[in-house]
């Protein structure tokens, strides 16, 4: 579970993160809508422990960020753009990766690469990759650790059809394994689909809510 307490932040005297206070349970779906530059992706971030909070608390699993813990344990996560190796092949960058942590083998890699629909480019350089296909080879390492909470910022986007519906599902299945999932998507109609409970953020600030736990 992730609780948020009163969570703010400020960037050169701009309020981007205003008395944030949420409570997200394991095995839920949590959608964040809003324009761009709203918040919810800084509001993700500093979940993660990429950006450090002015004040509050964010307490992940009864540890407090900044305090007990750096950063987000066990999570999968999809924030920014994708920071692969373009000289190496697409297996090689996860092969790397996964090497960080050493709780999956080569064959789990070949693995999620097959069900992420990109087996037959695993041998191309990264650098030949199309947008699309740059986008599963993320979404493949988000996924391809079992990770017990995912953390996606427009985990859609450059998707065609066959691929919104592939990540689709595998967040069902996340979600029916107990884990927690958090996104954010500027299409409104996939964040319905999905999510138990959906946060509407403007300026930094929640200003509603609908769904239920």
């Amino acid at each position: 579970m992730i609780q948020l307490k009163h969570v703010s932040k400020k960037i050169k005297k701009q309020l981007i993160l205003d008395d944030i206070s949420v409570q997200l349970k394991n095995g839920r779906c949590y959608g964040f809508t809003g324009y761009n530059g709203c918040g919810k992706t800084m509001l993700l971030r500093a979940i993660c422990g990429f950006l450090s909070v002015d004040s509050g608390q964010i307490i992940i699993d009864d540890k407090e960020l900044g305090k007990d813990i750096d950063f987000i344990q066990d999570a999968g996560i999809l924030i920014g753009e994708a920071d692969f190796l373009n000289s190496r092949s697409g297996f090689e960058n996860l092969e790397i990766l996964a090497q960080i942590r050493n709780k999956i083998k080569s064959e789990d890699v070949v693995n999620f690469m097959n069900s992420m629909g990109i087996l037959e480019e695993k041998d191309k350089k990264v650098r030949y990759y199309s947008l699309g296909m740059k986008q599963r080879l993320r979404l493949t390492q988000v996924f391809m650790e079992n990770p017990s909470v995912l953390v996606l910022d427009e985990p859609f986007n450059a998707l065609d059809k066959a691929g919104v519906k592939k990540i689709q599902d595998l967040l069902v299945l996340e979600k029916k394994k107990g884990n927690l999932l958090l996104l954010t998507s500027h299409d409104q109609s996939k964040i319905e689909l999905l999510c138990d409970k959906v946060f509407e953020i403007e300026n930094g600030r929640i200003i509603s809510e609908r769904g239920h736990d």
